[in-house]
């Protein structure tokens, strides 16, 4: 017996798609907020202590401020530079949380959790990016 393929597909429909495009930049803005309160340093990664935490916080709230007016305003350069920019801080944290923290017996949840983040914000940025841009309408 042969498994066919169906002919479903998986694309959401604008409203959930909404709500789960903006989970990356919602993101972003929640933990960059995180690190721009956090005042204990005492339990932070080595590459979090790189810089202080009001920049690295700053930096992913400006990402995800960046994104979402990209979206809402329908400007995909900017959607992108937020989505690039978020993508790399939460690489790089990611990274650096889990080469300094993992374990062969676990302990990846948190740096595995950035570095998803970061690959879908950069997913979607070359995603949006490699869509063709309509044309500018000429004004009379």
């Amino acid at each position: 017996m042969r498994i066919h393929r169906g002919r479903w597909e998986p694309l959401i429909p604008e409203r959930w798609r909404t709500a789960v495009v903006s989970i990356i930049p919602v993101s972003m803005l929640m933990i960059g907020t995180d690190y721009m309160l956090s005042s204990d340093t005492a339990a932070l990664a080595q590459i979090e202590r790189a810089a202080p935490l009001p920049m690295w916080g700053a930096a992913l709230v400006l990402a995800g401020l960046m994104t979402i007016g990209g979206f809402v305003g329908h400007w995909r350069h900017i959607a992108i530079g937020g989505l690039h920019l978020g993508g790399a801080l939460m690489l790089t944290l990611g990274v650096g949380i889990g080469v300094e923290t993992m374990s062969w017996t676990g302990g990846f949840r948190w740096a595995g959790l950035y570095v998803l983040l970061g690959a879908a914000s950069w997913c979607a940025a070359f995603g949006y990016w490699m869509q063709v841009e309509p044309p500018a309408d000429e004004e009379s």
